[in-house]
Formats: C-alpha cells, structure tokens, sequence
C-alpha cells in the first residue's frame, strides 16, 4: 500500500527473502498494483517465482550468480545420493536438504528403508555450487602459500602458533584459475581492494514462451555491464521511469524529505552558488560566479573601457579636436607673440592656460587606459594638477586686475606685486601647494587598482582603489581656485571697456560652474556603469578645457584674423595705470572681449 501511493513509482527493487517475494506479488495482484520488480540473487531462478508470476501484475527482472555446471561435483554427489538412498532416515544425509526437499513426500515414508532402484532422484545442482568450491579452493591456495613461506622446511605443524590474521594476509592476495571449468572458460578467482571475491551474474527477465513463463536471460555482468533492453516485452511497449519526484532541473539542488529517502523537493540555488553534487549549493568565491550549467564556478570576466568601445572612440575624437585646437591657437599666439592683442592680456598667462588645457585634452587618453598602480596615480594626480594650472592663471589675471582698480579708487597710482615677476611667482606658487598636496597624499596613499562585482554580478569592474571620492576630493583645491575667480570676475563685471577682458573670464568661470555642476550628478548617477562613467568624465573634463579655451582664446583670434586694424596700441589710457608697455599687460582697447 505504500508503495501504491507512490504513484511516481514503477519500479521495485527487493533485497528480501523468497517468501516475502511471494507475499509481495500476491498483495501487488491483490491491490491491482502494477511494478516492475528487480530482485536480487537470493531468488535466482527459483521456480517459484515463475509459478507466481501469472497471478502478479507487472514483470520481473532477476539476477543469478554466474556459474558453469561442476560435473565432477554433479557425479561425487549424485553417488552420494544413490549410496544413501535406501537409508532415508540418516538424519545427517537428510541435514544437507532443505525441509522442503522430496523425503517430506508422502511417496517415499520416513520410516521405509527402500531398495536403491526405488528412488533415482537426479540431483539439481545449484548455481551457488561454483562459488562455494572457489571459496574452499581460496582457503586452499592461501594456506599452500602461508605453508611455503612460513613453512619452506619445517612440518605443516608450524602453522597451528599462526592465527587466522595471517591467513587472511594471504587470502587476499591469493589467485588462480576456478577449477572444473569447462575447457573453453577461462575464470580467475581474486580479491579486490574491498575484499570482495570475483563478480559475475546473468541477468534475466522471466516472459511467455511455448504456452508457460519462462526465464530469459537479457545481460550480464564480468567487470561491466551487458544488457540488451530489446528483449524485455514492457508494458504497452512503454519503458517505464520509476522516480518519486521528476529530476531536478539546472541550478536546483535536492532537499530529502524526512523519512522517505527516495522523494525529494527541488530547491534552486542562489544566484552567486554553484551545484557541487545533487543535493549542496555552495556559495563562489568572491570575483568568481556560477557557470552557463551551474555546476561549478568560473572567474567573472574583467570589464573596464577599452580603446574600441564606442563610449571610448566618441572621448577621444572629443579630446582630438581640442588638442589640434589648443595647437592651433598656440600657434597662432606664437605668430602674433609681439602684437597688442597677445602683449596686452599677458602672453606668459596665456601660454600657461593653453598648456593646462591642453593637458585636460590628454587627460582622457589616462582615463581610458587599463587601470594600474602607474595610471591610477597619473589620474589622481594628473587632472588636478591639470585644473590648477589652468584657474591659478585665470585667478592670478583677475585677482591683478582687481587690484590695479582698487588701487585706483584709493589713490595709489602703482599696487604692489603687479610686475611680470611677482605675477608668475604667484601663479607658480599656487600650482605648487597643489603638486605637494597631491604627492603627500600619493605617498601616505599609493595608488592601487581593485576589482569588485558589478551590481549586475556578471563581470569584474576594474578601478582605480582611490575611489570616486578620493577623485573628487583631489579636485577641492580646484573648487575653491574657481569661486575665488567666479569672486573677482564678478566684481569687475562694470569696469570701463578697455579693461574688460574680466568680463571673459566670468563667462568662462560661469560656464564651467555649470559644467560641474552638472558633471558631479551624473558622474555619481553612473557609479554602477564604469563606462559611462569614465567617458562621462572625460567628456566633462574636455568641455572644460573648450570653456577656457573659446571663451579666452577665441576674442583674439577673432580680432586677429577680422579686425586687425584693432591689433594696434591704444591712445587711450586710464587715468592712473601705468603708461609703461610690458609683455605682461598694456590696457588698451585691444583687450576688448567679442
């Protein structure tokens, strides 16, 4: 009845004796339960079985240990037979026959001698005969052996002081050929590492044949299997599949229920574990996630921008064109280096600003480079250093201009620190607090590449170890660099228009307000796709440097090349500045922002 309410079941496979077996098919016939029953040795070929097997639903599949008929055997023990068969009542001849055999049959009385000619019963060897005159020939073959080591010269009554463990040392290694095969049988009787003797049975299936059940042998087993599944006639020509749950699908491990050994629950594995055997999920190692069928664990994939990424291609052409651009200007600057348009707004502060955009362009050549100790630093180090050059010369003109005009207001007809001298001294001075802040830090904290999951868990992002934050942080001098010159520029807005270069650099201060204002947002919005990231930043960082270089640059190449007749000295000079010409600033007209 348990068995029936597994309705998953179809096939039985019995360890049991002979008269369980029956009860099994009578009770099976009895509830209309139909198997498939796998029973073991124990049985055999019994006739039994055969006999039963008409009132059982379903069909069965036995094993029997392979054997060869003995005949020398089969001879010694049917004499034996015929030499005892007139005295039936030898209890110790009767003790080698189950209580079963014929000397319970009412044709031949317990208490009747007969004549030898009255009994002729022909004796049925049983298959497990081979296996028992292997089993003494092992004891034999190992107490031979023990004898001729043990004993090479001495009389056999040397092995009594042995116990058995030494016997068995032998036992184990003993080897030779079953005896009484037939003479094309060629078997050898060994032990393996398990102690087990040699495996060898015929597998059968018991069907109709000539009006009656019969055994049908369909396989065997020496060493390996041969089976030959087309002889078995199943059930509507359907092979059946006996499972109490179907099996589990990939990823999905079993849960045994408790008491029921064979029925199980499916339970998927998480995302990040793998499927060790049946029934275990392991959890992957960190930077490692489970393969396309489950069953292990693999190394996730590095990702980080490479050269051929779109992402990448679109960063670099933006970059290009501002390097040809800041080479351009530069060249045009160095050609016009001793006319007004160039002197009057300083052309040292100018060749100072064009190198620092000119490093921001190169900046996204490092930001795409595979993270290393080397680039990491470069990146850390590069980019502010890159923005201070830039906004300590911008903040240096402005802060001058501020002060001469004060200066003015106050009576004072020449401010202190004004020369060409003091004015790069200041600038230079200010680069300088930024490249010793960043190599302090670059020394108490080295650069480091790490990699760690995507949020997605299907690759290996690959960073620099300083951060997102540690990046921005680098640029805090920067930030106050550029309110300080949004500060100035703003109060020199209204100054007369000889003067108003200023008014050029608070469009260019404003303008790149904005752009990192609205860099910051996206650069941490996109924390989680390091590509977008990367070039979101060089992007940023590029249109920074067109800011500076359009809204500085631009005025003066448009008077250069449109209005040259502009390009000349002014006559007309404020009350109180300095009439003397210096390459670092006459304030004439030419200064003019279009």
């Amino acid at each position: 009845m348990d068995l029936k309410s597994q309705t998953r079941a179809k096939v039985v496979v019995l360890f049991v004796g002979l008269n369980d077996v029956k009860r099994l098919l009578t009770a099976a016939r009895t509830l209309n339960a139909s198997f498939l029953w796998v029973v073991g040795s124990t049985w055999g070929l019994t006739k039994d079985i055969v006999e039963e097997y008409d009132k059982a639903l379903g069909r069965i599949i036995s094993i029997n240990s392979q054997s060869y008929p003995l005949q020398r055997f089969n001879d010694h023990f049917q004499a034996k037979m015929d030499a005892n068969a007139y005295n039936i009542t030898d209890l110790e001849f009767r003790s080698l026959f189950s209580e079963s055999f014929y000397f319970t049959s009412p044709l031949y009385p317990q208490e009747r001698n007969l004549e030898n000619s009255e009994l002729k019963v022909e004796f049925p060897p049983s298959p497990k005969v081979m296996s028992v005159v292997n089993a003494v020939y092992a004891i034999a073959h190992a107490l031979q052996d023990m004898y001729s080591v043990i004993c090479p010269n001495v009389s056999s009554n040397c092995l009594v002081k042995h116990n058995n463990i030494t016997l068995m040392t032998f036992l184990r290694k003993a080897r030779f050929t079953a005896p009484f095969l037939p003479p094309d049988v060629q078997y050898t009787v060994e032990f393996d590492k398990d102690r087990n003797g040699p495996a060898r049975y015929n597998i059968f299936t018991i069907q109709e044949m000539n009006g009656s059940y019969q055994h049908q042998q369909i396989g065997s087993w020496a060493e390996k299997l041969t089976l030959n599944l087309s002889h078995i006639l199943w059930d509507n020509n359907i092979e059946p599949e006996s499972h109490c749950r179907k099996p589990c699908g990939n990823h999905e491990r079993k849960n045994i229920e408790q008491g029921n050994p064979c029925c199980w629950v499916c339970i998927k594995c998480q995302p990040n574990e793998a499927l060790i055997n049946e029934s275990t999920c392991k959890e992957c190692d960190p930077g490692y996630w489970p393969n396309t069928d489950g069953n292990g664990c693999s190394k996730l994939p590095l990702d980080y921008i490479q050269w051929g990424d779109g992402l990448a291609i679109g960063s670099i052409c933006v970059s290009c064109l501002g390097i040809l651009s800041t080479i351009f200007v530069g060249g045009v600057l160095v050609w016009n280096n001793n006319t007004p348009i160039v002197k009057a707004t300083g052309r040292e502060f100018c060749y100072i600003l064009l190198i620092g955009v000119l490093l921001l362009y190169v900046m996204t050549f490092i930001f795409i480079a595979r993270p290393s100790r080397v680039v990491c630093s470069l990146r850390r180090f590069g980019l502010a250093t890159s923005f201070a050059i830039c906004y300590s010369a911008l903040l240096t003109k402005t802060n001058r201009i501020t002060r001469i005009f004060n200066s003015t207001k106050k009576g004072i007809v020449q401010p202190r620190y004004i020369s060409l001298t003091s004015q790069l001294s200041i600038c230079l001075a200010l680069i300088t607090c930024q490249l010793l802040g960043l190599l302090i830090w670059l020394i108490v904290d080295p650069a480091e590449v790490m990699e760690s999951t995507s949020p997605d868990k299907h690759h290996m992002t690959v960073k620099c170890r300083s951060g997102d934050l540690r990046l921005l942080l680098s640029l805090v001098y920067n930030v106050l660099l550029i309110l300080l010159c949004t500060v100035y520029a703003f109060k020199t807005r209204k100054y007369p228009e000889n003067f108003n270069e200023a008014k050029c650099i608070g469009f260019t201060m404003y303008t790149t307000c904005i752009i990192w204002l609205a860099s910051l947002p996206i650069f941490y919005v996109t924390s989680d796709y390091s590509k977008v990231q990367v070039a979101t930043l060089c992007v940023s960082i590029s249109l920074c440097a067109f800011v500076i270089l359009g809204g500085l640059f631009v005025p003066k190449l448009y008077i250069i090349f449109y209005h040259p007749e502009k390009n000349v000295k002014s006559r007309q000079w404020f009350k109180g500045v300095s009439h003397t010409e210096s390459s670092h600033g006459t304030t004439g007209e030419v200064s003019q922002c279009h």
